[in-house]
């Protein structure tokens, strides 16, 4: 069977999969052997007791090799279905953040041998763990703010981009002897952990039917890759292993550029033979029917620290199998700069208008390489960027940056501050009253609304420092991760990278995802306009926000009809600029446990919709509970002006002080069919417009995702779907990841309706 036949074969039995309890069988495993590791007298909570636990789960775990397979390996055993994101069931007003691990155990479907009472035994267990107990102790710590989300943290067990080049030139074998020569004790768990990796070969090996798989795994990942198959199958090997170790649900895992990492590799082979190679490592990363292992992102294209292009023939192969698959995951980034060559955005012009179909984020390298600069990135360094998650720039093997360590509601900070730091959806007192400010009258407060926004910000910045820090001493203490330290910075320092006071890579920090940027900025306008008319009192203004506008629509409407952010207006961009700029300041001040920065990330994958249900009414004639911007754009209702003076405004913004990244979102119609190149037609009517490249400006946006369709079409795909869509697959994008439209929930399908037209003409 020819190879591209096979991956249809193996594509299928992946969107045929319903039920995978994988992750359910991996975890009552772990709990097995952990008891017996105690019986026995072995630790498994420090490196090497981890690296040992992780060899006997690898040596247990259920294995198979499914039919069309070119390569053994499966990401199941590490994912359950129960992301929000992608859950069918999500309800916005239902959702409790992500800090219960043991939530996933109701998603564990019921099959021959597996009962309710197993299923119990391994939640009750796992609750009763160290680990478990002390995250809802720290929960439980910071309720008051985390309740109605002021601020959020969790425990990140992803987002991290290894380095697999070491081990598909040399090997494993040759990787554990360096490891152990260090004479280091955490040189040894990482030799340990390695094991693992050898272990599942040898069982893979041993159910392969195929006598070249067999082959290839008798030789990789023991000894070095010398053909793009063999590296392929080493690479899909380490990363099985990378994933489980964290698992459950280690999200967000990332590739970095394997155009660059597979070239070497590709030895002429044909093209259409590379291609379908590339499409099996693809099919590697579905897990679920619904491909529950979102965000890991695979990127290609870009250029070096000098500003020479590093377009391979291999790049040309990536974005050709990602078209020809078109799957909801893994997710494709593309780097772009001034120099990139027309055929790569002839190339792209597939993916942008061809309806249903991935479309690849976007990241400027030209804005991106001097802000990374700025955070101490070495020149040689640079071209190994790559995006953790969705858009978390991060250096390939050498960073760990706890992308998503916290969360900041600007929305909930607003409404607090105008409330005397009370919560106007609970009555509960979150924030400092005003008194504590000096603050003696509302119209005071209203009069100098943006300045005590900024004291209430930094009233609780300090507590999202420290439940953000107690998240990442727990996951440090308590669950070292030898084996993906090994593919990351750890042969140099012989630490792990989760070392909370010492982490042993090279770059290290601790994100904060930032929502609220359009509200906060109309809100200051508004109410300054509206305490400027003289209409109403501040006391009038302050009960129409407590009880939701519900008995003043006149000042509703009043707020609403105020100019916008990010409509190429200069009191409210001016406003964004400053807001923005003072929340980034504050938020780069926090230190981790290592005394390194946090980095203000102006992203949302979603959250805009979660936080926004526990804000109440705000000045911009915003409803309570209702969703707040996406990223750093403007909320749908707000965005009156065509995309040109979307893209002035954006030229605005800080972005090299968003260090840890930004979201941003453009719907566009889907233009003529008759134009020759849709691709150059997007890169010179949007994309250079929009990153300013080859003007040599400072700074620039150097991120953006686009959906290309217009509400209507949507609406009738929700409505007529077997006619429209008989494949049942119609990719759209949520930030920064790939998702299939019909799967969603009403909620995020909503939201993505309604965000795809504003700003979408382009002229």
């Amino acid at each position: 069977m020819k190879l591209s036949d096979r991956v249809e074969k193996l594509r299928q039995f992946k969107r045929n999969q319903k039920t995978v309890n994988t992750w359910f069988y991996v975890q009552e495993i772990k709990m097995i052997e952990r008891e017996a590791m105690r019986r026995e007298g072995l630790k498994t909570e420090n490196a090497y007791g981890n690296a040992e636990l992780l060899c006997r789960v690898v040596a247990k775990m259920p294995l198979s090799i499914p039919d069309g397979s070119v390569f053994a390996g499966s990401q199941d055993g590490a994912f359950s279905p129960s992301y929000a994101l992608i859950n069918p069931g999500f309800k916005v007003e239902e959702f409790a953040g992500y800090c219960d691990p043991c939530a996933i155990y109701d998603d564990v479907v019921l099959e021959d041998g597996l009962t309710f009472e197993r299923i119990e035994k391994a939640r009750k267990y796992w609750e009763a763990t160290s680990y478990v107990k002390k995250l809802y102790a720290i929960s439980e710590k910071y309720e008051r703010y985390t309740k109605e989300v002021a601020f959020f943290m969790e425990p990140v067990t992803g987002h991290t981009i290894p380095d697999m080049r070491p081990f598909l030139k040399y090997g494993v074998a040759a990787m554990q002897k360096q490891a152990l020569d260090s004479g280091t004790e955490y040189g040894k768990a990482m030799a340990r952990s390695l094991d693992a990796v050898l272990i599942l070969a040898r069982r893979y090996r041993e159910l392969a039917e195929d006598e070249k798989m067999a082959a290839i795994l008798a030789k990789v990942p023991e000894a070095g890759a010398d053909n793009l198959r063999e590296a392929i199958q080493c690479f899909i090997l380490l990363w099985q292993v990378m994933v489980i170790e964290q698992a459950p649900n280690p999200y967000a895992f990332s590739a970095g550029n394997i155009d660059r990492l597979f070239e070497p590799y590709y030895n002429g082979k044909s093209f259409e033979e590379a291609v379908a190679l590339i499409r099996h490592l693809l099919c590697f990363y579905q897990v679920g029917n619904r491909c529950w292992a979102i965000s890991q992102n695979i990127m290609a294209g870009g250029r070096d620290e000098h500003g020479n292009d590093l377009t391979l023939p291999m790049t040309e192969i990536v974005l050709e199998a990602f078209f020809r698959s078109n799957d909801p995951q893994p997710a494709l980034s593309v780097k772009v700069h001034a120099g990139t060559p027309e055929k790569i955005y002839d190339n792209l012009g597939r993916f942008f208008f061809t309806p249903g179909h991935s479309t690849p984020s976007l990241f400027n390298d030209d804005s991106l390489f001097p802000m990374l600069r700025k955070q101490g990135i070495a020149d040689a360094d640079l071209k190994d960027y790559s995006i953790a998650g969705c858009q978390e720039p991060l250096i390939m093997g050498k960073a760990s940056l706890n992308t998503t360590n916290t969360w900041l509601n600007l929305g909930k900070v607003l409404e607090l501050a105008l409330n005397d730091g009370k919560s106007t959806i609970s009555g509960e007192q979150i924030a400092p009253p005003w008194h504590e400010f000096g603050l003696n009258s509302v119209e005071e407060v209203y009069n100098n609304a943006e300045a005590v926004f900024l004291k209430v910000l930094d009233a609780l910045l300090p507590e999202m420092e420290k439940a953000g820090n107690a998240c990442t001493k727990l996951l440090g203490n308590e669950k070292p991760v030898p084996l993906t330290s090994s593919l990351m910075d750890s042969f140099d320092s012989f630490r792990d990278m989760r070392d909370a006071e010492n982490p042993g890579v090279r770059y290290n920090a601790s994100g904060c995802l930032i929502h609220g940027l359009g509200v906060v900025t109309d809100s200051l306008e508004a109410l300054n306009a509206a305490m400027v008319s003289g209409m109403w009192s501040a006391d009038e203004i302050r009960e129409a926000l407590v009880n939701d506008f519900k008995h003043n629509s006149k000042l509703q409407e009043f707020l609403e009809n105020q100019v916008k952010y990010a409509n190429n207006i200069a009191c409210p961009d001016d406003t964004a600029v400053r807001i923005s700029s003072e929340v980034c300041k504050r938020v780069s001040a926090l230190r981790n446990p290592a005394g390194k920065a946090y980095l203000a990330d102006w992203s949302t994958p979603s959250t805009h919709l979660l936080y926004g249900y526990w804000v109440g009414a705000t000045p911009d004639g915003r409803r309570a509970r209702t969703m707040l911007g996406y990223g750093i754009d403007p909320r749908p209702e707000a965005a009156v002006s065509e995309l040109p003076e979307r893209l002035l405004t954006y030229h605005k913004l800080p972005y090299h002080q968003m260090t840890g990244g930004y979201a941003s979102h453009i719907g566009i119609c889907p233009v003529d069919a008759g134009l020759e190149s849709k691709g150059i037609w997007m890169r010179d009517r949007v994309i250079k417009p929009l990153f300013r490249l080859g003007e040599n400006v400072a700074e620039s946006p150097y991120y953006v995702y686009f959906n290309v369709d217009t509400a209507g079409h949507l609406r009738a795909i929700l409505k007529f779907p077997e006619e429209l869509v008989p494949s049942g697959v119609y990719i759209m994008r949520i930030h920064g990841t790939f998702v299939n439209f019909l799967d969603l929930s009403p909620a995020i399908q909503e939201d993505i309706i309604k965000r795809l037209e504003a700003g979408s003409k382009t002229a």
